[in-house]
């Protein structure tokens, strides 16, 4: 299987794991799974999770999604109504944060019929299915949320360049991603948690991201992995 970064057909074995191969890229150092399962049966994994509980947001939790959802609007001074869109909204926890902030029209999409039947259940505006199978208009979002799902999708090139098309001029992706050059990935080896196909199938640096992000047609406003666990947080904007 080619990179799906650069198209360099050549690789090195980091190692196995749960049936699959981690290999890192000759020409770009993108780390990834080999083989790559089908997009059918990582959409029917994700269904078949249960989820018949009513979810637990810690304090802390939700003074984070205060102060985040503060830094979205910074990054929108001159908009009335900032359109957002959360994929992957599982419960819906971080739109039961900003549901009462007049400032926020929101949406999200999730895989997961479970959780979404309690995001209903708090009045949250969510749709079932990938972000592709609804088909939104160009310019739908000023901002889009994706907090640990890319490393999830099948094909994040594809994903991406849909993100990009719906939205609108000057709108922002803000991402959290497992960064695999953290010191805490390199002291684990292939025991690092994140290493764990087929859920997790793409593995990230703030290098291997920022290239998804140009192929995609996005400009990096911030990005770092100088956090205690091992995320790559980033904020990109449209080109």
């Amino acid at each position: 299987m080619a990179c799906i970064l650069c198209a360099t057909n050549s690789f090195s074995e980091i190692g196995e794991k749960r049936g699959f191969t981690i290999v890192k890229c000759a020409g770009c150092g993108f780390v990834y799974t080999m083989p790559l399962p089908r997009e059918e049966e990582l959409i029917k994994a994700t269904q078949k999770k249960s989820s018949n509980f009513k979810p637990h947001v810690s304090l802390s939790r939700k003074i984070r999604y205060h102060f985040f959802a503060s830094r979205i609007k910074r990054l929108f001074p001159q908009h009335d109504r900032i359109r957002l869109l959360e994929i992957g909204c599982n419960h819906g926890n971080f739109l039961s944060a900003i549901k009462s902030d007049k400032k926020f029209v929101a949406t999200g999409i999730d895989l997961n019929s479970a959780a979404l039947q309690y995001a209903r259940s708090q009045r949250l505006n969510v749709l079932e299915g990938t972000l592709e199978s609804h088909n939104f208009s160009g310019g739908s979002f000023d901002v889009v949320v994706a907090l640990h799902v890319i490393e999830h999708l099948h094909d994040p090139v594809r994903t991406l360049t849909e993100i990009n098309r719906l939205l609108s001029a000057g709108g922002m992706l803000i991402t959290i991603v497992p960064c695999v050059t953290h010191i805490k990935a390199r002291l684990a080896g292939i025991k690092w948690n994140y290493f764990g196909p087929p859920s997790h199938l793409w593995y990230f640096s703030p290098r291997t991201f920022a290239l998804l992000l140009e192929k995609t047609g996005f400009a990096p406003v911030y990005s770092s992995c100088f956090y205690n666990r091992a995320h790559l947080k980033t904020i990109a904007r449209k080109g």
